[in-house]
């Protein structure tokens, strides 16, 4: 175990004697001690900036500025020899002039940050720098450079988002071939999605529904919003995200309100109620009474608008219905007083009074449901697809810009942080020296999103060895993306590449991941089936919601060895009390044999309730 205080103590007097070299060597020990309070693991990080400074290892320093948020980072003067030597194919101070200009567009800085992105090659983070800076006529010109290019040849989807920022610009621009720009964008996006989805890429699908309504917010066009999150909230549902399904639909509900468009409004909470019921969510109720209050705004807008009566009844009668169903039955004497005053036909108008008087003289309305919460209808805040996918797609997973850019990024955590300033600092200090296993290693600490396209390229490039480690080390990243790599090592030619992937599989266990393993499960075209089979299903046994315990249960019903005792064992270990009445009612649809297990889990789960 590192003594950090003997350390400390040694670092600064080797620095008090102007031993740099010394110095570094305790100060690189202690900032891997990465599960320090942020004030002291910064001022070993500022002691160490001071001492590369003074024996001009700049490469290291600028990173350790970058992770402390510096907003001022090295001039040109200082950078000059590395622009030189980046210029004469130097790989190593190519990578630093990179990285100097991720930090500085993390910086703010997206100006300069531009002009050193063109001498690292990187076209792509330049535009995008160009934009953030507001030179949207330099950006645009780029962009269409690069749509012009040979660089996107099969790159459907990459294409796409370059489109979509091409119009964008053009549109800010006031552009007069801004309008087609918008129009070739979406349907190239709208292609793109339906390939995703025809191969079953869910999640790619999903990126393209929402960067179809990132266009239609951008320029006011309704239906490509409609189309955007109506498609997203459908791959949700399907996928049994019930949460972020009905948060998505809140989203979409604020947008169509915000348009005006409130027949919209009316009509998708009644479908969002529906999903709720269907989901057994609590708050169907809610959503009715609100989708009745809509339908009366959207009768009243059409009112003033001088629409024919006949929209302005069917709107009240719907209306009326959905506060029927809520038991809110002066809000439905109201809807039908409405009709009574419209020019409608007199039949029209007497059933309305007749529907008056049966509901009596003082009709009385229901307690409000319980409402949707609060953190449900709050805007959600997603990525800037149309930006990351495209610089991922450039960076082409190198390890070093990978985790320079998790590192700057002061929205994860500092742990995540830190471990990427490790990976960035050992590559800086010894350049292609590091050897690949080693950096596997290092990104799988970082437990990041983005470090997987680097260990997704390392794959694609690896000897056998590499590839056991790239799967060994997919386990610690629970993210969907993960099961793509994890499903390509299931398939892969070496075994002990396969039995990693399948260890990996057995780790990677969270909410989201059901339907991904449930597609390892029935996969028939494994070479070896069963590991990576009870890797899923005992996966599976451990998310603990209501699916998988369905899913367990289906096992038993089938009897194959050895998933029914692996299914056994899971039912066995369930921690989640909630699912104490699914289990109950399990229990007289599996066979006789096997319903002791849910029986005495059952009773287990009682006891921990009292």
């Amino acid at each position: 175990m590192i003594d950090t205080n003997v350390l400390w103590i040694r670092a600064e007097g080797a620095l008090r004697a102007g031993r740099h070299a010394d110095a570094q060597i305790y100060l690189r020990q202690l900032v891997q001690v990465v599960d320090r309070i942020d004030f002291e693991y910064e001022e070993w990080l500022r002691a160490y900036v001071d001492s590369l400074r003074a024996t001009g290892n700049w490469g290291e320093g600028m990173a350790c500025l970058s992770y402390l948020g510096a907003r001022e980072m090295p001039g040109p003067d200082i950078m000059r020899l590395y622009a030189q030597r980046a210029q004469a194919g130097d790989a190593d101070a190519i990578r630093t002039v990179r990285l100097y200009a991720i930090y500085l567009s993390r910086a703010g800085q997206h100006r300069p940050a531009a002009s050193w992105f063109e001498l690292g090659g990187m076209p792509v983070h330049r535009a995008i720098a160009l934009e953030r800076a507001g030179d949207d006529a330099a950006a645009s010109q780029l962009w269409a450079r690069m749509l012009a290019g040979d660089a996107l040849v099969d790159r459907d989807y990459e294409r796409a988002l370059m489109k979509i920022n091409y119009a964008l610009c053009l549109r800010r621009l006031g552009h007069e071939r801004a309008r087609q720009a918008i129009a070739d964008a979406t349907t190239s996006v709208e292609e793109v999605a339906d390939a995703f989805e025809s191969e079953g890429l869910r999640e790619r699908a999903f990126d393209c529904y929402q960067l179809i309504a990132r266009l239609g917010s951008e320029t006011r066009a309704f239906e490509n919003v409609a189309e955007g999150y109506l498609n997203s909230v459908r791959i949700l549902r399907d996928d049994g995200l019930k949460l972020d399904a009905l948060r998505l639909y809140e989203t979409f509900i604020a947008m169509a309100r915000e348009a005006g468009e409130f027949h919209a409004v009316a009509s998708i909470l009644r479908e969002a109620a529906d999903y709720c019921t269907r989901s057994g969510l609590p708050y169907a109720d809610d959503l009715r009474w609100r989708s009745a209050e809509a339908w009366i705004k959207a009768a009243t807008e059409a009112l003033a608008a001088g629409h024919p009566p006949q929209i302005i009844e069917n709107a009240c009668l719907a209306a009326a219905e959905a506060f029927a169903s809520v038991r809110a039955f002066r809000q439905v004497a109201e809807a039908y007083r409405k009709i009574t005053t419209l020019d409608l036909p007199a039949k029209n108008r007497e059933r309305a009074l007749r529907l008056i008087r049966r509901l009596g003289d003082q009709p009385q309305d229901a307690p409000r449901p319980m409402p949707v919460p609060e953190f449900l209808r709050q805007l959600p805040d997603y990525e800037e697809v149309w930006y990351v996918d495209l610089a991922e797609w450039e960076l082409g997973g190198d390890p070093a810009l990978v985790a320079a850019g998790v590192m700057a990024d002061r929205r994860f955590p500092d742990y995540v942080r830190r471990h990427a300033l490790l990976l960035v600092l050992e590559l800086e200090r010894r350049g292609q020296a590091v050897p690949p296993l080693e950096i596997v290693k290092s990104l799988a600490t970082v437990r990041a999103y983005p470090v997987i396209a680097g260990l997704e390229a390392m794959y694609r490039h690896g000897d056998a060895s590499l590839r056991e480690s790239v799967a060994a080390a997919m386990g610690a990243l629970r993210f969907k993306r993960s099961f793509g790599l994890v499903s390509q090592a299931l398939r892969d030619p070496s075994a002990p590449v396969r039995k990693a992937a399948a260890a990996s599989v057995e780790r990677l266990v969270f909410p989201h991941a059901f339907e991904p393993l449930r597609r390892i499960f029935e996969a028939r075209d494994l070479p070896d089936p069963e590991a990576a089979r009870k890797a899923a299903l005992t996966a599976i046994g451990k998310i603990g919601s209501v699916e998988a315990l369905d899913f367990l249960c289906d096992r038993l019903r089938e009897g194959e060895q050895p998933f029914v005792k692996v299914a056994s064992t899971a039912i066995s270990e369930l921690p989640n009390s909630e699912l104490l009445p699914y289990l109950r009612r399990q229990i007289e649809f599996v066979p006789a044999e096997h319903r002791a297990v849910l029986e005495d889990t059952a009773q287990r789960l009682e006891h921990r309730l009292r």
